[in-house]
């Protein structure tokens, strides 16, 4: 990837599209790539003319049926969940592979991870997931879009982590070299441990029953922006999106900072009075699912971050920093540790 390539492709574009953008035309148009915590399978990009500004996403072409699903009921997410406002799709191949596109609204919002009243913003999320979840409207307009296979909750779960998972193992094994922090025992272990994630979803009498939440699926911190004047929340990055998910993914990621700590006991009985006891049973493991990403995932971004020079040390070292700190910790709560 060579960023400034990319933002220098980014910004011709913005300047052939001004008047669709809505920018004036008359100031200059910078650009700035927008590094994902997620990873770098879809690019984001903030355009602005100094007065508007737009968040542009691009998705390369394996991915681009997640956008364009977001873009069939971007209106409905807007009026009813507090997603950003779509401004254009995208069909022009500025950057090679990544052919189509979204320019929303920018929303200057303050991450949860940094608002000065947390647990009151994640009040007001909860209110909006649990209508998400609950909205027929969405599903019918999501199942007109692009109908699911069925699934049930078990499947949804392999759908959600175990087949992440797997396709992280495969960059991770490519990329051994660069682990050296990493033994070859634990690789086999993280293979085994996904082997019996897998069957404990699928196994699981919780999990048996069909699942039909609609759901955002990345429920992070870093994807709700708090207004802090205003106290109003915003939602972004409905990448994931999908009518046969289980609302138990939403709320694990939502409250996975509360998690093992005295605060849980509060949550879970707030959680409880609107969810009930059946998704609670499914969000245990849903936890374990959170923290083994922390410790699987991060690596093969750790992997992926090697050819671009711009992000490498900021992107590896936050990595190897979420790996070290999640490992033992998972270790100790769920599994033997192999070395």
């Amino acid at each position: 990837m060579n960023l400034q390539k990319n933002e220098t492709n980014v910004k011709r574009w913005a300047e052939s599209n001004a008047d669709t953008l809505g920018f004036s035309g008359t100031t200059e148009i910078a650009v700035s790539y927008i590094y994902n915590p997620g990873g770098f399978v879809n690019q984001s990009y903030r355009i602005s003319d100094g007065l508007i500004a737009r968040h542009l996403k691009l998705a390369p072409a394996e991915k681009a049926h997640r956008l364009r699903l977001w873009a069939r009921v971007s209106g409905l997410l807007a009026e009813r969940c507090r997603a950003p406002r779509l401004i254009c799709e995208i069909e022009d191949e500025m950057i090679p592979d990544y052919r189509y596109g979204l320019a929303f609204e920018f929303i200057p919002g303050t991450p949860l991870r940094e608002a000065s009243d947390p647990e009151t913003a994640v009040l007001r999320v909860l209110e909006l997931v649990r209508q998400l979840h609950g909205s027929r409207e969405l599903a019918e307009a999501l199942n007109d879009a692009a109908p699911p296979a069925p699934l049930t909750y078990g499947e949804a779960f392999v759908d959600a982590y175990i087949d992440r998972f797997e396709s992280d193992m495969v960059s991770i094994r490519a990329g051994r070299h660069l682990l050296d922090f990493v033994s070859d025992e634990t690789m086999d272990w993280f293979d085994a441990e996904i082997d019996a994630l897998k069957h404990a979803a699928l196994e699981h009498p919780a999990f048996q029953q069909q699942a039909r939440d609609v759901v955002h699926n990345d429920l992070g911190w870093n994807n709700v922006l708090v207004d802090e004047r205003e106290g109003s929340v915003w939602i972004i990055d409905w990448d994931d999106l999908s009518a046969c998910g289980d609302a138990a993914m939403d709320y694990s990621i939502l409250l996975w900072p509360f998690n093992n700590t005295p605060e849980w006991a509060k949550w879970e009985e707030k959680l409880n009075a609107l969810v009930g006891d059946e998704l609670i049973e499914r969000l245990a493991l849903y936890f374990r699912a959170k923290l083994l990403d922390d410790v699987i995932d991060i690596l093969a971004d750790y992997v992926d971050a090697e050819p671009i020079p711009e992000l490498k040390e900021q992107v590896q070292a936050r990595t190897k920093a979420i790996h070290l700190d999640a490992y033992p910790k998972y270790v100790s709560l769920y599994g033997k540790d192999p070395n």
